[in-house]
């Protein structure tokens, strides 16, 4: 039985079973054979792709929720990003970047330089920079406009697992097992600050659309917020628990979370205050992404997608 006055329905289309037993559980979309471990929506708001241990990258059709294209990347998918002209860079465990045209499903080329597997990945908002980091702590940047040997950044103590350009594209920042955040200059690689480390794991990191706050999913309090104009952390959002991926949405007025638990949650942006709370995913949640029409998307250990109304 499903409570809350849920109209109980299921209709399987291809591989996606449109779900209606929840208020705010939209579509379940199936067909990776691993756990997903990260979500990206294109800049148009009509692909998501999504990436798995099973080796493949999924295309999707935001309009049919239906699978457009599988790439085939032959090994372990840790990240992928979209750039302009849906063009998508994803990483696996041979250290490379490899860059698809994801509309239509072919490879475009490849980034080589780095030294070790690649855990994140970004493109600058104007696409001539694309930056990726992962284990042993280089962050790399490529430029794109001749795809030579990438210039590495050091600083990080440990693993990164999270990276994200400000909406202006002046700064890149990076986080993760060492629990410290740094910023860069974009253009040169510059240091230009950092935050000391911190107990805490950061694993996911986002900007507000007004490039006016930081958004941290972290180990330990769950989401973590940083001022940016001062770089001064204020309080965390309460109730979180263990976050291990956070989005907000194009206005700005909501955030999205998934928890080690399968949880997915929404909240304020500004206020932090809890709006919903699913149980979500069988399995750990993994990554989160925002559409421009206020849904969102999931992903998980139990190898599913899930599409969710956005603020209720």
């Amino acid at each position: 039985m499903v409570g809350g006055g849920a109209l109980v329905a299921a209709a399987l289309v291809g591989s996606v079973v449109l779900i209606v037993s929840r208020p705010e559980e939209l579509a379940t979309l199936r067909g990776h054979g691993g756990p997903v471990r990260s979500v990206a929506i294109d800049a148009h708001g009509s692909l998501l792709a999504s990436a798995s241990d099973d080796g493949t990258v999924r295309i999707w059709d935001l309009a049919t929720n239906a699978t457009l294209h599988t790439l085939e990347l032959g090994g372990k998918v840790h990240a992928v990003a979209f750039g302009p002209d849906s063009l998508l860079a994803a990483t696996t465990d041979d250290a490379t970047v490899q860059v698809w045209d994801a509309r239509a499903g072919q490879k475009a080329y490849a980034l080589s330089g780095a030294k070790k597997t690649l855990e994140c990945v970004a493109f600058s908002p104007d696409g001539t920079t694309l930056a990726a980091a992962g284990i042993e702590g280089p962050v790399y940047l490529w430029k794109l406009k001749d795809r030579g040997a990438p210039t590495a950044l050091p600083g990080h103590l440990k693993h990164v697992h999270a990276m994200t350009f400000t909406p202006d594209g002046r700064a890149l920042i990076t986080g993760g097992e060492d629990g410290s955040l740094r910023f860069w200059d974009a253009a040169s690689g510059a240091s230009s600050h950092a935050i000391a480390p911190d107990k805490r794991h950061l694993h996911n990191l986002v900007v507000s659309p007004d490039g006016k706050t930081l958004f941290a999913a972290a180990s330990g309090k769950g989401v973590r917020r940083w001022s940016l104009p001062d770089r001064k952390e204020m309080p965390n959002i309460e109730g979180a628990g263990m976050a291990r991926g956070v989005a907000i949405s194009a206005d700005g007025s909501a955030l999205a979370t998934v928890h080690e638990d399968g949880a997915v949650k929404t909240w304020d942006a500004v206020s932090g205050v809890s709006l919903t709370t699913s149980k979500g995913h069988k399995l750990a949640g993994l990554a989160v992404a925002f559409a421009p029409d206020g849904t969102f998307f999931t992903a998980g250990g139990d190898s599913t997608l899930k599409r969710w109304r956005g603020r209720p």
